[in-house]
């Protein structure tokens, strides 16, 4: 015998758009219509007996008791138990990001807090690093992530996590389709939460690739060749990290996609990612630094070197300025008259700003091609994150 959800809260969490979307890919069908009506009435073909009645938004006074009547039918049609369908009720408008961490330590189900804390932080930086490439691909994803990105990390939620080695969720918000694509749309766009994990999936398992393939070749052009498909740094660095938790053999993503919406073509939703490509995305995300270039970036701080021939016609320039919340050292050759300025603010202690690329050299910083380098303004005299 199957026990019966009675708790008035947990049944009254169920979004009713969420039902409709679980209800449509069962199979289910709108029966007439529900204009001014405080419901919609289901049928499935497949069950000529059942019938649904799904309240239409929170505000109907039955709200609770006619979910709890919906469970019993699904219970009957699908010889589920409630809390398998009210799990997926909760999350038919989610694609789930599941990440199990295989290895004898988390064979239980648990997971040390320390390492747990980090395997949702390193989770963390794996989707942030696919919300990015979602939005422009590049090989390294700064302090200063894109707008959009940010938007859909506020959205994006933790799941409960599962038995079956150590298993973490995240779940995707996806709005629901509301009209076939008509024939005039070839191409038509998902809703960027969807595009976000579409991004997650190729990405991850191009990473894969580019690892198993740089190793046999000894070439990192692999990954480079990658980087239009989503691989980045940052992902190269989220997935690694996803080892250091409980040092698993492997990890695997999967992928259940929003029952609200149809589920993608040509997407992997299964990627095994072996512990053995964990040294080649170390090293892939290290060059990814190494030779990384941010065009039109701004530097602020104090001159802290000059240095200059007497016959030269320029002048090597040192700034301490911040790069990614922390100080570097910043070179940049100058004219004769910026060098000046440069003498200048080194004299009287002011903070000068420029323009540039910014290139990694070392430990420390190259800024090429300056442009509108100058003094900055006495209420900009402290060092402001780049």
């Amino acid at each position: 015998m199957r026990a019966s959800i009675k708790d008035q809260l947990a049944i009254g969490a169920i979004r009713h758009l969420n039902a409709i979307g679980y209800l449509r890919a069962h199979g289910w069908e709108r029966f007439g219509e529900a204009s001014g009506r405080p419901f919609t009435v289901w049928h499935n073909a497949a069950h000529p007996k059942a019938e649904i009645i799904i309240p239409a938004d929170r505000s109907v006074a039955d709200y609770t008791l006619l979910f709890r009547e919906a469970l019993r039918e699904l219970e009957a049609v699908e010889n589920r138990s409630q809390l398998e369908i009210l799990r997926d009720l909760y999350n038919s408008g989610f694609d789930i990001v599941r990440l199990a961490s295989q290895s004898t330590r988390t064979a239980d189900g648990t997971v040390d807090i320390e390492e747990g804390v980090l395997l949702f932080e390193r989770a963390r930086d794996t989707l942030y690093a696919a919300a990015c490439s979602t939005v422009k691909p590049q090989a390294v994803f700064h302090s200063r992530r894109p707008q959009a990105a940010n938007d859909y990390m506020r959205k994006a939620r933790l799941g409960q996590t599962e038995q079956g080695s150590y298993v973490l969720t995240l779940l995707s918000p996806v709005a629901p389709q509301l009209t076939p694509h008509g024939d005039t749309d070839l191409f038509p766009e998902e809703p960027f939460e969807r595009r976000v994990v579409q991004t997650l999936a190729r990405s991850v398992r191009l990473a894969v690739d580019a690892a198993e393939s740089s190793v046999t070749g000894a070439d990192f052009s692999p990954f480079q060749e990658a980087v239009a498909g989503g691989v980045s740094a940052n992902l190269c660095e989220g997935i690694a990290g996803l080892f250091a938790a409980a040092d698993p053999a492997s990890v695997e993503l999967s992928i259940s996609w929003a029952l609200n919406r149809p589920t993608p073509n040509e997407v992997h939703s299964r990627i095994l990612i072996s512990s053995d490509v964990v040294p080649t995305l170390q090293e892939a995300a290290r060059l990814f630094r190494v030779f990384d270039r941010i065009e039109n970036y701004e530097i602020k701080g104090p001159v802290i070197k000059l240095q200059r021939d007497e016959t030269a016609s320029f002048g090597m320039v040192t700034v301490l300025a911040l790069i990614e919340g922390r100080s570097r050292k910043i070179t940049l050759a100058l004219p004769d008259r910026e060098y000046q300025t440069a003498v200048v603010a080194h004299h009287q202690h002011q903070y000068v700003r420029v323009v540039g690329t910014l290139a990694r050299e070392g430990k420390s910083y190259r800024l090429e091609n300056p442009v509108n380098f100058d003094l900055a303004p006495d209420d900009e005299d402290d060092v402001d994150e780049a």
